[in-house]
């Protein structure tokens, strides 16, 4: 307004609301309570606000007397936080399962001053949000990148003390279902749709086409990496490959790429076998799908379907990107008093099993040395089969824990 001030007695207006001010300062950096803010001048107010989302970067504020001149007059236009279109998604679950209140509160907080953050609470068992009997319930987090994930982990750490599991990016893929007979579809069903959570995918025996998201990969390396350069993009499944010289010991390559294979492991595989020296950029690609020959590779341990460790590959590379993820498990997943058996289930058929030993007490010994029925066989093989019906029992009703290592395992299948 004219005189370039406002006190905590006004009302404030954004456009949307109507909040009453109970505190108004100047921050130098400390905030010092003035009662107004004088033109030019870096403050802080203090509304009755009901909702962090309501606090908006980029949100004008004016006094509600003097709306009437504010509505005629031409004020810069901001996007609001929901324009800015998230580039994947990922589910983020408490590391204790009682800490979703206070990681709720969090991604809240940090979400004031991180407006690339895009925050869903769903809700359902058939969400993979939820987790299942394995992580939980969670929040749907959108992100503008891997970078933007691993700091976003990091700061929940450091600021709030949490340890989150983040689960493997998403990536949503076009699902285009053709006639069947064995398996028809509902009259009402749509033929299209997008199928970003993996608990989603068609199930085996549906006939249909998918189309994966692409994207222009370009990416500066010295010279002498060129090869391992060429053989990473051809790996990733890269198509129209080209490469210029920006001079004499570096060189540019661009190639279109499955955004599947870009967002998991790809700038840690080529730091690796660049030796830190490559970098890289994204844009969109054109056509932005390509329909490609992908397959659905489940997790399942002790025969249950863990949704969150699902992943997507190219259906000739399913068995041996299975094989690894589930070596990966086996080495992370900690061992149980009961037997784990890490399976990996692609196109109805299960294509990689890894099993973890379970602990075992020599229930033949009492006592240090002293065996059980002085020699006699019928007591001892009745004792071990007590043990293993219990195993077996154990085995059934048992609940494995996983760690973000679990996940780590999935995104970085190579």
């Amino acid at each position: 307004d004219d005189g370039g001030s406002s006190t905590k007695t006004n009302h404030v207006y954004n456009a949307k609301e109507t909040y009453s001010v109970q505190d108004i300062g100047i921050v130098t950096p400390k905030r010092i309570r003035t009662g107004f803010l004088n033109r030019g001048q870096m403050g802080y107010v203090i509304a009755g606000l009901r909702d962090t989302k309501q606090a908006q970067s980029g949100m004008t504020i004016v006094q509600q007397k003097e709306l009437p001149k504010v509505l005629n007059m031409a004020l810069p236009i901001m996007e609001e936080e929901g324009d800015e279109k998230s580039v994947l998604y990922a589910s983020v679950h408490p590391m204790e399962g009682d800490g979703f209140d206070d990681l709720s509160n969090a991604v809240d907080r940090l979400a004031l001053n991180d407006s690339g953050l895009e925050v869903h609470r769903t809700s359902g068992a058939a969400s993979s949000a939820d987790g299942g009997p394995f992580l939980g319930p969670g929040l749907r987090v959108g992100f503008q990148g891997l970078l933007h994930v691993e700091v976003f982990r990091q700061r929940l750490l450091d600021e709030f003390g949490l340890d989150a599991i983040v689960t493997p990016p998403k990536v949503p893929y076009i699902i285009t279902y053709l006639a069947s007979k064995s398996k028809p579809r509902a009259a009402d069903a749509p033929d299209t749709e997008v199928v970003e959570d993996l608990s989603k995918w068609p199930s085996y025996g549906h006939r249909f086409k998918v189309q994966e998201p692409m994207v222009n990969v370009r990416i500066m390396a010295p010279v002498t990496y060129a090869g391992n350069v060429m053989e990473l993009i051809k790996r990733k499944r890269g198509k129209d490959l080209n490469t210029k010289p920006i001079d004499e010991t570096t060189w540019l390559f661009s190639s279109n790429m499955p955004w599947g294979e870009v967002v998991t492991d790809f700038h840690d595989e080529l730091k690796n076998t660049t030796a830190g020296y490559a970098s890289f950029d994204i844009s969109d690609a054109d056509p932005p799908h390509q329909e490609a020959n992908l397959s659905k590779v489940d997790i399942m341990l002790n025969g249950d379907i863990v949704d969150p460790l699902a992943f997507v590959c190219h259906k000739d590379d399913a068995q041996a990107q299975a094989r690894v993820v589930c070596k990966k498990l086996h080495e992370v997943l900690p061992r149980q008093q009961f037997v784990t058996v890490i399976q990996a289930k692609a196109d109805g058929k299960i294509v990689a099993s890894e099993r973890i030993k379970a602990y075992r007490k020599n229930v033949l010994v009492t006592g240090g040395s002293k065996s059980v029925g002085g020699g006699d066989i019928t007591r001892k093989k009745k004792l071990l089969e007590k043990q293993k019906k219990g195993k077996k029992r154990q085995q059934t009703s048992g609940k494995v824990s996983l760690s973000q290592a679990a996940f780590n395992s999935v995104i970085s299948r190579s």
